[in-house]
């Protein structure tokens, strides 16, 4: 008898088909849940670590229990997608536990981690309930830059060994670079050890403000003009900015709505505290998912989709669309509201804007091609 062919059909595009019939009706298809904000790296640019040993951020924690019941509310609403992350997910002594109980409620799990606690123990148990992924951050091509930027004497033989570790235990294994001042001379030297590494690598270079209000990671951030000479670089951003450019040409989409993303709609974030919001860095308003039942959680959310923009901004006619940025995440961080520009994000998207969308002559960037 000979084999049905049966075409191939990326996960992405399976749910998208699959929640076709919903149209625009909200669905929590895919969350983000923070077990922890602590982490035993200090990387000069996260917008959220605490210290390892932390007391007052361990405190804010959610129990196991706690995050298992959180966990079992999200599973019943539909949810799909799962990314586990922090801080770094595995200080935390119950991680497997927490794991395994996400493994068994069906999510398709993604876990977010630096690489430089895992351990045979922590690969083993990852290689009998696999993961869709396993994602780490690669900082940098040399231990001196990686820990110029980690902070801690040792890391970057320890993220490399934990990725070792997980490749040999036969696990799904990406990594990323985040471009900063500090590692951007060392992008080929990180691209090529990944190659030997055997993991596909991505990169960005968006930076933002500590959620306590601090901006000190702009220290670190690149110039909007080296951020472009990057895209300009790779030819591949090139065809992804290039297509971002044509989706929406000449069309100013963001209007009168301070929310024009995809968050509240088929994503949401839950904090290490168990509440409920928008994404990763809109985290105003939120609900607790241990006080409410996730139902009036995920419906109170949705109240943000129809908040109406108040005040007057270049955003509401500009046409820059997917190569800008900006967000309410970013107003909130910067200007506690949901809708002033942040004035970086809105420089690259406009340089952005002339490169890929071909929308004026001459460049505001002179020698970016140099």
């Amino acid at each position: 008898m000979s084999c049905i062919g049966v075409p191939e059909i990326f996960m992405d595009e399976w749910a998208n088909n699959m929640l076709a019939p919903l149209g625009k009706q909200r669905y929590p298809l895919s969350a983000s849940i923070e077990l922890t904000e602590r982490c035993n790296l200090n990387c000069v640019h996260c917008y959220i670590d605490q210290p390892a040993n932390s007391q007052a951020a361990r405190a804010r924690e959610m129990s196991t229990e706690e995050v298992k019941l959180v966990l079992d509310q999200m599973a019943k609403a539909g949810t799909l997608y799962l990314l586990l992350t922090g801080g770094e997910v595995l200080l935390r002594s119950d991680f497997a536990e927490i794991y395994l109980h996400a493994k068994r409620l069906g999510f398709i799990i993604t876990v977010f981690t630096n690489g430089t606690l895992v351990s045979e123990e922590v690969a083993e148990l990852l290689a009998k309930a696999p993961p869709y992924m396993v994602e780490l951050t690669l900082l940098g091509g040399s231990a001196e830059t990686f820990e110029a930027i980690t902070q801690v004497p040792g890391s970057f033989e320890r993220c490399l060994r934990g990725i070792n570790l997980l490749k040999q235990y036969g696990l799904e294994v990406n990594v990323k670079t985040v471009m900063l001042t500090l590692n951007q001379h060392e992008l080929i030297k990180i691209e090529d050890l990944a190659e030997s590494l055997g993991v596909p690598h991505r990169y960005d270079s968006t930076i933002w403000p500590r959620l306590d209000g601090s901006h000190s990671p702009y220290d670190y951030r690149l110039s909007a003009e080296d951020t472009l000479k990057m895209d300009l670089n790779d030819s591949e951003r090139i065809a992804e900015w290039s297509k971002a450019a044509e989706k929406y040409a000449g069309i100013p989409v963001r209007g009168e709505l301070a929310f024009t993303c995809g968050a509240a709609v088929r994503s949401y974030h839950v904090d290490s505290a168990g509440r409920m919001c928008a994404c990763m860095m809109a985290r105003r308003p939120s609900y607790s998912l241990l006080e409410m039942p996730f139902a009036e959680a995920w419906e109170k959310l949705g109240e943000i989709r129809s908040i109406k923009r108040t005040n007057k901004t270049e955003c509401e006619s500009c046409i820059a669309n997917d190569l800008c940025n900006q967000c309410p995440g970013w107003s909130q961080l910067t200007y506690q509201d949901y809708e002033t520009q942040d004035e970086f994000v809105c420089k690259l998207g406009k340089l952005r804007t002339q490169y890929f969308g071909k929308i004026v002559h001459e460049p505001i960037c002179e020698g970016v091609y140099e």
